[in-house]
Parts: structure tokens; C-alpha cells; sequence
């Protein structure tokens, strides 16, 4: 009698999977056999290794996505789905794979684009970025390359070497991004991302290390490298970098080379700095604050700018900062030696000095009080004496100034100046015109004739306020006799072009008044909402005076900040439904904003303002100090106590942690002493196999991570550990029973709240 077999199910099922995924899965996959060896695909990676990668690339490419052309991130973002479907695909299989054998964990990645496509692209993205580089200027060229370089190199990782590449590139990709922002929190950020990249590389080298060991090691690395990075930044010289960072100025807000009636009031509502100045003394009165930027004595009816003069001299400087000789013919020094000498300059009083660190307005204008000297050589003055940088400010720039407030500047007009400053355009504004001429038929002295123009702006209904009303073309005229309400601008622009036409030289000055001080950091910040607009008129004997017709409207704006009335009308203008409103007139809000700020401002002024002639100043000091023999001794006691603590500390924590199999012993004691807690108690006569049974027993739930510790110990005990295992081994074992206690322990807590 023949027995007749039937199949089981699992035996039916299994040769046909076999069937359907050999073909599919390890063909597809099969690594490429080459007659090199030396190119023998030999990196095999898990699935998961496969997309800390591309989340990686994702991230190293998000540093730098404002400085990145749109054809670009279009084919980095094509690149990054094309490559997360392909691995998702091969990770379904995978999965599917290892469920039937476990002998599949890792596969080598497949080649996603053929050779030839590489090749194209590779040649046509290079030549693309060759064409753009007129436009895109040398360093973003450069970092365009690179990420291009970046984006391909994922498609093909055969081997180790590809893997060190993919990961070295994109530390460089994370790394340049600190060329245009260089803020404490996203320098935090890169250096984390760094770190993140390099224990990719870390997981390939120990790959069954714990994440938090891995980063414990990483860190570890870090600080060991902190002294040196220090050494470095401080000691080696730092050469001007042979690129120019573009310019952006579209993106930025802030002060422009021309002003219309209504633009100052537009940043009003801007919170974005400008900049921040830190005395060396006591600090001004609010009153004081009026940093010069620009002078503007053009005026067309409509618009004020600066004299094509001044204006053609400004954009040859700021065309290349190499220009800095032509510059200085153009413009004067900025020294205290120039000043001295100037016939038009006459220092009085004492000087204050203070450093101001202005954040990148990708224009060339500086800030600083009247009267301004500085002696860094790539500052000038301008014969409106106010101060520019030879270049284009697309960094956080650092400069030092001392300013005379009681200097008199230009005590005498030559006739160029004077014709430039009283010249009117007759066309727009009739009626201001007629008004100055009677004024000057009414008043001789000039000074009368000032203080009864500001007399009136004072105790006739005019109002000082953010939203100005519309003005038509003739925008002076209806201002001064018709609205009556404006900003900064409305009053500077109406009062200058009232003085000319009285025949008394004027021009407007732009700039920023007051700040806001920060007593956690002890320096002033000054933001956009801070622009200001006012007036300068030459008076004989006494040359250029400022006069601020904004004082005579409201008289706190200039004493305080904004007046109260005005704050109100911010509030509701920065009302909405998102607005933050509410949350910054809370004292904790404040008090934490002005915390940050003051970190970032000391990052700012010791790290990023630690220019080439600060390092040199510094290293000149030190040399003049071992020179002279002063704190040499000093300087070694300290080198030596150093030494000794680090190798002191060094020794104490070698002989506190001892050797491997002493920790395993403490922590099975420790996980005993952790047992009793729970009513688990091991008898004395109980081996550590039999206590291990009786866990099981009762508590089946704690006998997996329990026995791993207890196997350990017995192998410890019993058998030692074998002469052939690496130290590097018996740390690996370490380290999964420490983990197997720390499980063990949340177990136990779990069940004791209930919940386990």
C-alpha cells in the first residue's frame, strides 16, 4: 500500500517564494563583478544605514538652500525621491527576504543610473556652473560644485572609500554654510550636524554599538579636539579670503542710498538688528545717540540722495575692496592723525570710545557718532564725515571708533559745498518754497529763523506718527500745510528744503537713532525700527549743526524712544492673530531675549570680530610680553599645573573604573541589590544558574535581560574570559549587560507603577 505524503503548507509555500524572489531580488542586486580587485564591491550596509544617509544629505543641503540656485535644489530634490524610493523598494524585499532567511541583513546598493548617465551629468552639471559663474560669482560657483558633486556621489557608494568621500563631502557641504551665517545657535547647529556625520562613519566601524555609545565617543573626540581648534584659531594667521561674498541686498532690510517721504516709517515695524555698540566707559544719553550713516544733498522735488560725486566715489569703492588705494584718494583717512590736520575739522573735548559690530547690510555705509574717528585701515571718511567700509559689509564686520561730540565740523564753506546745499528744485513744492523766503525777509539771524520754524512745528497741530497719510506729487507742500502728520522723514525733508529756501545751507542725515540697552551684556542694540531721519544745517562760525525737527513734535521720541502714543500705534500695527505681541511685554520673555542676546553678542564680538588685525594686535602683545620677561613664570606654573591635572585625572579615573571584569562583578551585585528591592532575594547557598531559575519561574518577564547579566557573571566566575578575546570584546559585552540593567531597571519601575 503506497502512503501518500501531503505537502504542508509551508513546505508548499516556501520553493515558490524562493522561485519569485530569486530572480528579483538577488540578480537585481547581486553585486557587480569587476577584473579589479582592488574595485570589488565590498560595503554592504543595512537599510537603515541606507537612509541615515539620505536624511544626512538632506540636512548638510539645508544649510546652504538660500544661497543654492532653484535649477540645483530642483535636482538635488529629484535625486534624494529618487533614491529614498529605490532603497524603500530594496528595504520591502529585504524585509520580506529576511523573514524566510536570516542570513540577509545587508545588500550592496544598487547602481540607480548607468554609467554613461553619470558621465552626462557630471559633464553638462559642470558646465552649467561654469556658465553661471559670471553670475553666481566665484564662491557660490564653488559651493554649487560641490554640492553637485555631493548630490551625485550618493548614487554610487560600491565601496568603503565611497562611503569616506560621501561623508567627508558632506561635512563640507554642512561646514561652508558657516561662510554666510555665523550666529552661536547655527554654528550649534553645524557642529551637531558635523557630529551627526561622523557617527555614520563611527556605525560603520562598530556597527553593533549602542546610538548613545557612539555619540559618548564622538563627544569624546570633540573636546579632545577643542584645544587644538583653539590653538588654531587663535595662533594661525588669518589670510583675506580670495572670494567675495554676494550680495543680497534685495533680501535684507534697511537703510537705502535714497530715501523717499514714507520709507523710513516702513521699518518702523522691522525688529531685524543693524547693529550693536558696546562703550568702554560710561554710556551716552539716549539723547545723544544719533549715529551718522549717510548724508544726503540731492534732492529732485521727490526723492533725497547723495551728490553724484559722492555717489559714483561710494560704488567705485564698494565695486571691490582690493580698490582700498583709489579709495583713499578719493576719500579721507579716518585716523585721528587726519582729523588733527584737517583744515575743516577742530577737535574739542573728550573723545568716546566704543566698538560697534554691524551685522551684513551688503552695503558700504558705517554708523558711529559725531565727530568719527577710527584707525583700522579699511575705514574711510567721507567728506560728509561720515564713515564707510572699503568693501561691502557681507559679514558681521568689528570696527573700532572714538567720536568728539563737541567737534566742529567745516567751520568754513567752500562755495562748491555751499551752492551743492541750497540747491532747490523749483518745480514741486511752491508753496514751502514762498514760505522760506518770507521767513528770511521776517529773520536775518539765522538762528531766529530756526528756532521759529521749530516753534512752530511745536505748538501748531502736528503729529508725529507710524502710518503717515498718501501724499500726491507735490508731497511737501501737502504735508507742511495740509496733513500735518508724519514720520521722521516728513520733517527732515520739510525742514531742509525750508532752509534752503530761506538760503541757509541744508542737507537730510539718515541713520539710526538711540537702541536698546542690555544690562546682562552691557551694550546697546540698535534695530531697523530705530532708522531715523534729521537735519544739518551750516551756520557761520559754528559749521554744520544738527537739528532734529522730529524733537519739536515729540520731544520724547528723541529723549526715550518711542513716546507712548507711538508704542501704541506699534502694538496695534504688530497686532494679529499670530502676532508675539503679548508674549514680548511678559518680564520672563524679556528677561530670557536679553540672556540670548547677550550670548550672541559675546560670540559675536570675541569670535566672529577676532579679524587679522585684532590677531596681529594680539600676537604682538604676547611676543612684547615674552620679550620683556614679564609673566613667564607665570605662564609655565600654569602650563605645567595643567599637565599634572590632566594626567592626575587621567590616573584617578583609570584606577576608578579598573578593569573590565571588576565592573561586571559590581553590576551583578548591583543587579541583586536591585532584585532584594522587589522582594526577589537570592539565597546564599543559590548558584547564580539556579537564581537565574527561579527568576524565570517567577518572574518570566525580567528572565531575558536578568540571565544576560547573570551569564556574564557566571562566565566571569566560572570560566574567565578566554585569551584570545580583545579588550575591545570584553567592552562590547560590557556594554550590552550595562544595557541589559537599565532595562531590567525600567522594567521594574513599570511594574511597580502598575503599568508593566
Amino acid at each position: 500500500m503506497t502512503k501518500i505524503i501531503k505537502p504542508s503548507v509551508k513546505q508548499h509555500l516556501k520553493p515558490s517564494l524562493k522561485l519569485s524572489l530569486k530572480p528579483s531580488f538577488k540578480q537585481k542586486f547581486k553585486p557587480r563583478k569587476s577584473k579589479n580587485p582592488s574595485e570589488k564591491n565590498d560595503l554592504k550596509l543595512t537599510s537603515q544605514m541606507y537612509f541615515c544617509l539620505l536624511i544626512f544629505q538632506l540636512l548638510n543641503l539645508a544649510t546652504l538652500v538660500i544661497q543654492l540656485h532653484l535649477l540645483y535644489l530642483l535636482f538635488a530634490t529629484f535625486a534624494l525621491a529618487l533614491q529614498f524610493i529605490v532603497h524603500l523598494n530594496i528595504a520591502r524585499k529585504g524585509a520580506l527576504v529576511s523573514r524566510l532567511s536570516q542570513s540577509i541583513k545587508s545588500y550592496v546598493t544598487p547602481k540607480i543610473l548607468p554609467p554613461w548617465l553619470m558621465l552626462l551629468l557630471a559633464i553638462s552639471g559642470s558646465v552649467a556652473i561654469a556658465v553661471a559663474g559670471q553670475t553666481l560669482g566665484l564662491l557660490l560657483s564653488m559651493m554649487h560644485l560641490l554640492c553637485f558633486a555631493y548630490s551625485l556621489k550618493m548614487f554610487e557608494i560600491p565601496r568603503r572609500k565611497d562611503l569616506y568621500q560621501l561623508v567627508v563631502l558632506g561635512i563640507f557641504v554642512a561646514t561652508s554654510s558657516l561662510i554666510f551665517i555665523q550666529s552661536i545657535y547655527f554654528s550649534l547647529a553645524v557642529i551637531v550636524l558635523v557630529f551627526g556625520n561622523l557617527m555614520i562613519l563611527l556605525n560603520l566601524f562598530a556597527p553593533t554599538m549602542a546610538v548613545w555609545a557612539q555619540a559618548k565617543l564622538v563627544a569624546k573626540l570633540g573636546l579632545y579636539s577643542v584645544p587644538l581648534a583653539v590653538a588654531l584659531f587663535v595662533g594661525f594667521p588669518k589670510l583675506s579670503p580670495f572670494w567675495q561674498v554676494p550680495s543680497v541686498e534685495s533680501a535684507k532690510v534697511g537703510l537705502s542710498d535714497s530715501v523717499k517721504i514714507g520709507d523710513i516709517a516702513q521699518l518702523a515695524l522691522s525688529d531685524e538688528l543693524a547693529f550693536r555698540v558696546s562703550f568702554q566707559n560710561s554710556n551716552p544719553e539716549h539723547a545723544q545717540l544719533y549715529w551718522r550713516a549717510m548724508v544726503l544733498d540731492d534732492f529732485d522735488g521727490v526723492t533725497w540722495r547723495q551728490s553724484r560725486r559722492d555717489l559714483s566715489q561710494n560704488s567705485q569703492n564698494s565695486q571691490n575692496s582690493q580698490n582700498s588705494q583709489n579709495a583713499q584718494s578719493s576719500y579721507g583717512s579716518a585716523t585721528l592723525e587726519q582729523a588733527n590736520s584737517s583744515a575743516d575739522i577742530e577737535l574739542g573735548g573728550t573723545g568716546l570710545s566704543y566698538q560697534v559690530i554691524a551685522e551684513p547690510s551688503f552695503q558700504s555705509w558705517l554708523f558711529a557718532l559725531d565727530f568719527a574717528t577710527s584707525e583700522q585701515g579699511n575705514i574711510g571718511r567721507r567728506n560728509d564725515f561720515a564713515l564707510f567700509y572699503r568693501g561691502i559689509i557681507s559679514q558681521t564686520l568689528s570696527y573700532q571708533v572714538t567720536s568728539y561730540p563737541a567737534a566742529k565740523m567745516s567751520a568754513t564753506l567752500s562755495d562748491a559745498s555751499r551752492a551743492l546745499n541750497l540747491l532747490l528744485s523749483t518745480d514741486n513744492n511752491p508753496k514751502l518754497l514762498a514760505k522760506g523766503q518770507q521767513l528770511r525777509q521776517q529773520y536775518h539771524d539765522d538762528r531766529q529763523l530756526i528756532n521759529q520754524v521749530l516753534t512752530e512745528l511745536n505748538e501748531e497741530n502736528y503729529y508725529y506718527t507710524l502710518q503717515p497719510p498718501r501724499l500726491n506729487n507735490h508731497s511737501l507742500d501737502q504735508f507742511y500745510f495740509d496733513t500735518r502728520a508724519g514720520f521722521c522723514e516728513h520733517y527732515a525733508s520739510s525742514f531742509t528744503y525750508l532752509m534752503r529756501a530761506a538760503g541757509i545751507p541744508a542737507r537730510m542725515v539718515v541713520g539710526y537713532l538711540g537702541g536698546e540697552f542690555n544690562l546682562s551684556g552691557n551694550y546697546l542694540s540698535v534695530y531697523q525700527r530705530n532708522a531715523h531721519a534729521w537735519s544739518e544745517v551750516w551756520l557761520p562760525n559754528s559749521g554744520w549743526q544738527r537739528i532734529d525737527p522730529t524733537a519739536a513734535v515729540d520731544p520724547e521720541r528723541v529723549e526715550r524712544g518711542f513716546s507712548t502714543s507711538l508704542m501704541q500705534e506699534y502694538d496695534d500695527l504688530s497686532s494679529g492673530l499670530f502676532s508675539l505681541q503679548p508674549l514680548r511685554a511678559m518680564w520672563w520673555y524679556k528677561q530670557l531675549k536679553m540672556q540670548i542676546d547677550a550670548i550672541d553678542y559675546q560670540w559675536t564680538r570675541w569670535v566672529i570680530g577676532y579679524t587679522g588685525q585684532k590677531q596681529s594686535r594680539v600676537m604682538a602683545q604676547l611676543l612684547a610680553s615674552l620679550k620683556q620677561g614679564k609673566n613667564i613664570l607665570y605662564f609655565l606654573l600654569i602650563l605645567a599645573g595643567a599637565v599634572l591635572l590632566f594626567y592626575g585625572y587621567k590616573v584617578v579615573k583609570g584606577k576608578a573604573k579598573g578593569n573590565t571584569e571588576d565592573k561586571i562583578k559590581a553590576l551583578y551585585l548591583k543587579t541583586l541589590k536591585l532584585m532584594a528591592q522587589h522582594q526577589l532575594v537570592k539565597a546564599r547557598s543559590m548558584t547564580a544558574q539556579q537564581f537565574a531559575d527561579v527568576i524565570a519561574t517567577a518572574r518570566p518577564e525580567l528572565s531575558a535581560n536578568f540571565c544576560a547579566i547573570s551569564n556574564g557573571f557566571a562566565q566571569l566566575s566560572y570560566q574567565r574570559f578566554a585569551d584570545d578575546i580583545s579588550q575591545q570584546e570584553r567592552d562590547k559585552q560590557l556594554i550590552k549587560l550595562q544595557l541589559s540593567y537599565r532595562q531590567l531597571r525600567w522594567q521594574l519601575w513599570l511594574a511597580k507603577l502598575g503599568i508593566g
